[in-house]
């Protein structure tokens, strides 16, 4: 027998043999599990900039996979050459420096998306690197992704 679990959580599976006699069944339960596969993709929606205009970064989350994230985790760091000027998203930031540290989102649903910006100021000529890490209580260590801007 070959079949296809389109769906989380518990399959059933009845058989029942009879005979002029007699008659039995047996049943077999198969649990379904889901994962959480998170996609992180960092664009800057202005690029070169001019030292002193601004650059905002769109940070997306996706959730590709079958099952719930719990407690993602954004956080950005600007390079030397960036000032932090606003951030928005579905969670609040908390500004340490040059670190943007997103509160947890406590869920991620299967296939949903949401999308964080970031704000910043060029501050000085260079190629600059945006960093940014993602954490999940489903990952054992955390993606990372980088956006180049170009300040002149």
């Amino acid at each position: 027998m070959k079949v296809r679990l389109n769906r989380i959580g518990t399959a059933v599976n009845r058989a029942t043999a009879k005979a002029h006699c007699t008659s039995t069944s047996a049943e077999c339960r198969t649990r379904v599990f889901g994962v959480a596969a998170i996609l992180l993709e960092v664009i800057d929606l202005d690029d070169p900039i001019e030292v002193g205009s601004n650059c905002t970064y769109v940070i997306s989350v996706t959730n590709q996979g079958s099952a719930v994230g719990t407690n993602v985790r954004i956080v950005a760091t600007l390079p030397e050459k960036q000032e932090y000027v606003t951030s928005s998203g579905p969670t609040q930031a908390a500004i340490n420096g040059k670190t943007v540290r997103f509160l947890p989102l406590p869920s991620l649903a299967p296939k949903a998306k949401v999308e964080y910006r970031v704000t910043v100021k060029g501050v000085s000529e260079g190629d600059l690197r945006f960093h940014v890490e993602l954490e999940s209580d489903q990952m054992s260590s955390p993606v990372m992704e980088t956006e180049s801007t170009n300040v002149y």
